[in-house]
């Protein structure tokens, strides 16, 4: 779990081991509230106009997540979903 960003709008990029984990994690937690704020929920990519295939991928992008968030908080949140690299 890598957290970043400053001020307002903190975000987090989770990993995980399996596909299926992280397309779970995407379609359970976007618009889910954690602490209080929803959170967006996708797939971590590079900005591109042309559409990603994204069958091979494992990292999740986590946005506008709340200040106060801790990584131990991130973990407790997405780990039902499958096993966090």
């Amino acid at each position: 779990i890598v957290t970043e960003g400053t001020g307002h709008d903190p975000y987090c990029f989770v990993e995980f081991y399996e596909h299926r984990h992280a397309t779970a994690t995407i379609a359970a937690m976007n618009g889910r509230k954690i602490l209080g704020k929803e959170v967006k929920v996708n797939w971590a990519t590079t900005p591109t106009s042309q559409k990603k295939d994204t069958s091979s991928h494992f990292h999740v992008f986590v946005g506008d997540l709340s200040p106060e968030i801790t990584t131990d908080d991130i973990k407790a949140a997405f780990a039902p979903f499958g096993k966090i690299s």
